[in-house]
C-alpha cells in the first residue's frame, strides 16, 4: 500500500481567502464599489489560485509518479476535475436567464444565445474568438485548462535530476510572458504558475536554494512587467505561505477552502442575484440594501448555495476522478 498523502491545511486556507475577498471585490463592484477602497484589490484573489494552482498539480504528479505515457489519464482526470461542474453552472445560467427566474432575480430577458458563442463557452475559447463569457469568472478556467497541457509536456523535465534540465524547463515557463505580455492566453501567466511550481520544487526538495531563490526573483519579474507589481508581490507571498506557514487548522476556513470552487463559480449568479432584489425593494426597505447588510447577506446566500452544490455535486464528481485514478493505477501495476 502507498504512503497516505500529507493535507496541506494551508492551501485549503489560502482557496477559502481567495474566493472570499473575490465575492467581496464583486459584490462591492455591483452595488456601487463604495464599501471600502480595499476591496479593489479582491480580483487578485484569482492569482492566489493560479500560485495554488502551479503548486498543487505537480505535487499530485509527483504522487502518482506520472510519465509521459500517462498525459491522456492526467488530462482526463483533470478534466472531470474542472468541467462538470463548469459545464452544469454554465448551463444553468443560460437556463435562468433565458426563461427567467424571479426567485434568483432574472427578469427573463434572453441572452446572446447564438450557437457561436455556446460554442465558445462551453470549449472554453471565448477569449480566443471574440466572443463574451456567460459568467466573468469562467475565464480563469480557460487559462486553467491551457495550464494542464503544458504541466503534461514539461513535468519530466521540472523534475529532472539534473539542474541544467530544470533551469531550462523553468525559463520555459518564465521568459515567455514577458515577451508575450498581457493577453488572452495562458503563456500571459506562465511566470506566475512558474512561482507555484518553485514551490512544489522547493517544498519537495527537487531544487537547489541557489537556483529556487534566482528564479523566484525572476518570475517575479517577468509578471511584474507583464502585469504589475501588486500582482507579483501577491504570487511570491502566497508560495511563500504554502512553503513557510505553520499548521493551520481553522475548520470553518477549511470548510470554506473545500466548496471555493463551487464559490467561485456560483458567487455571481447567486450573490448578484440577492444584489438586483434588494435593489427592488420597497423604499421602506432599502435599509438592507446599505452595502455592509447587503454584501453580507449576498455573501452567505453564496456559500450556503456552494454547500449545497459541492456536497451533492462536486464531491460526487471528485469521487468518480479518484476512482477512475485508482483504475487507471491498477490497470498500471497489473502490466
Amino acid at each position: 500500500m502507498s504512503a497516505p498523502k500529507p493535507h496541506f491545511a494551508v492551501l485549503d486556507v489560502l482557496r477559502a481567502l481567495a474566493a472570499f475577498v473575490v465575492c467581496l471585490f464583486h459584490f462591492n463592484y455591483r452595488n456601487g464599489g463604495n464599501l471600502s477602497a480595499a476591496l479593489e484589490y479582491g480580483h487578485y484573489g484569482v492569482e492566489v489560485f493560479f500560485v495554488i494552482s502551479g503548486f498543487v498539480i505537480p505535487l499530485a504528479m509527483s504522487w502518482s509518479s506520472f510519465k509521459y505515457r500517462d498525459t491522456p489519464n492526467f488530462l482526463l482526470r483533470r478534466f472531470i476535475r474542472l468541467y462538470p461542474v463548469f459545464a452544469i453552472v454554465a448551463l444553468s445560467n443560460v437556463i435562468l436567464a433565458t426563461y427567467g427566474s424571479p426567485l434568483l432575480g432574472y427578469g427573463g430577458d434572453s441572452p446572446d444565445l447564438t450557437w457561436s458563442r455556446a460554442l465558445a463557452n462551453f470549449t472554453l475559447t471565448c477569449d480566443l474568438v471574440g466572443e463574451s463569457w456567460y459568467l466573468p469568472v469562467f475565464w480563469t478556467l480557460a487559462i486553467e485548462a491551457q495550464y494542464y497541457f503544458l504541466i503534461a509536456l514539461s513535468f519530466p523535465m521540472l523534475v529532472h535530476q539534473k539542474t541544467w534540465v530544470q533551469v531550462g524547463a523553468l525559463l520555459l515557463w518564465i521568459v515567455p510572458s514577458y515577451f508575450v505580455g498581457y493577453g488572452e492566453t495562458v503563456f500571459t501567466w506562465t511566470a506566475f504558475f512558474a512561482i507555484g511550481i518553485l514551490a512544489f520544487l522547493k517544498q519537495q526538495k527537487r531544487i537547489p536554494a541557489h537556483v529556487f531563490w534566482p528564479m523566484l526573483v525572476l518570475a517575479a519579474f517577468c509578471h511584474t512587467e507583464t502585469r504589475n507589481l501588486t500582482s507579483a508581490n501577491i504570487g511570491v507571498l502566497t508560495a511563500l505561505c504554502i512553503l513557510y506557514c505553520p499548521p493551520i487548522n481553522v475548520k470553518w476556513l477549511v470548510k470554506l477552502g473545500a466548496i471555493s470552487y463551487s464559490l467561485y463559480l456560483l458567487h455571481l449568479a447567486f450573490g448578484g442575484a440577492i444584489l438586483i432584489h434588494l435593489r427592488n425593494l420597497p423604499e421602506n426597505w432599502q435599509w438592507i440594501n446599505v452595502q455592509p447588510v447587503g454584501i453580507t447577506l449576498s455573501t452567505l446566500v453564496s456559500v450556503a448555495a456552494a454547500l449545497l452544490f459541492y456536497r451533492w455535486i462536486e464531491l460526487p464528481i471528485h469521487n468518480l476522478a479518484r476512482k477512475f485514478k485508482t483504475r487507471a493505477r491498477e490497470k498500471e501495476l497489473a502490466k
